[in-house]
């Protein structure tokens, strides 16, 4: 019992550290579209031209989708992704994705008295007549802060509750860039909000389908029924996840190959203009290095002048001890045959005296 009560204090302590620092944390402004300084809602092509423009952006991982439902009215359902950014690890982005109708279209059939808006908060959910109309696929971006994206969701959605969660491994968390290729995938295959096919249970459904089939390795968990359901009925909507899924593998091998002719295209101009400054370096620096390479011949020839005299003085040198060596060579000799000549003489002069006597 001790035991467990240590280790209940000591998380507690940890989780009370964390609340009081997270404010200190500055959030990231440095990813656009994923993290941001203020309110932005983009359409989801819009949204996939920012991640193009900003590497950060494009590298920021999806770690958690939410499955979100009204609660009241028509029953929206929308999606709640959890970015974490690729070098500031504590910093977490929450995007809100979903389908609507686009607005200009609701306005030209609300006189036929075909569709209406459900007010939820200080905005609308838009329920649209049964024929095909052009569809509205956005997400929603604030600054990073709970207060903010809680504002929004209560404000846009009134009561809300979440159905299930989606969390992914971190060996298996798709980049921002691919889901923007998925969502841009979804747009082409239906651009249109059909109430039986392809309305916001649909959208919700085929990305949160996709993400698994297309990166496997996650954790889904159901926190409340009702999803795809309007009033506890089941909503019938296309089935779709096999054709998006091929479509966003060819989709995405487009986009790498492109990125990587972008890339050596990049690598071929800073070569190029590498070479040309190189060049044009050169042609500025000439008389310059025409001047060292001057200098450098000028100090080799005086090197060259000094070790010859060096090695001529040396050999005058030599050829001096040599002449010396012989003049005292030939000294000795003389020395040596006069001293022999004395010692023949004396011989003589002794033989002399003893014949004399």
């Amino acid at each position: 019992m001790a035991f467990k009560s240590k280790s209940v204090k000591r998380f507690s302590v940890r989780g009370f550290l964390a609340a009081i620092l997270h404010p200190f944390m500055t959030s990231p402004t440095d990813a656009p579209g994923v993290f941001a300084s203020s309110d932005s809602y983009n359409n989801v092509g819009d949204w996939h031209t920012l991640l193009l423009n900003n590497e950060l952006s494009s590298q920021c991982e999806l770690e958690r989708m939410v499955c979100c439902k009204c609660t009241t009215n028509v029953e929206h359902e929308f999606l709640l992704l959890h970015f974490r950014h690729p070098t500031q690890h504590h910093a977490v982005a929450i995007l809100v994705l979903d389908r609507t109708v686009r607005q200009e279209s609701t306005e030209n059939n609300n006189g036929n008295g075909s569709s209406r808006s459900v007010g939820i908060g200080q905005s609308t959910i838009v329920s649209p007549s049964v024929s095909a109309t052009p569809a509205h696929d956005s997400i929603f971006t604030t600054p990073n802060n709970g207060s903010a994206i809680q504002s929004y969701l209560t404000n846009r959605y009134g009561q809300h509750k979440h159905l299930c969660n989606l969390d992914f491994s971190a060996s298996a968390r798709p980049s921002a860039m691919q889901v923007s290729v998925l969502l841009c995938v979804l747009r082409k295959h239906s651009p249109t909000y059909h109430l039986w096919q392809y309305q916001c249970y649909w959208y919700a459904y085929t990305v949160w389908e996709a993400l698994k089939r297309l990166f496997p390795g996650y954790r889904e968990t159901t926190l409340s029924e009702g999803r795809s359901r309007f009033c506890g009925q089941e909503v019938r909507k296309a089935e779709s996840v096999e054709a998006v899924c091929e479509l966003y593998r060819a989709e995405w091998a487009r986009f790498e190959n492109a990125a990587e002719e972008r890339r050596r295209a990049k690598e071929e101009e800073v070569r190029r203009l590498r070479m040309e400054g190189l060049v044009e370096g050169r042609a500025q620096r000439q008389p310059e290095v025409d001047e060292e390479r001057r200098q450098r011949e000028e100090a080799e020839r005086r090197a060259n002048e000094e070790r010859r005299q060096r090695e001529e003085e040396k050999r005058k040198a030599d050829a001096e001890s040599r002449r010396a060596d012989e003049e005292r060579r030939q000294r000795e000799e003389a020395e040596r045959e006069y001293e022999a000549e004395l010692n023949r003489m004396r011989a003589r002069m002794a033989e002399l005296e003893r014949r004399a006597v």
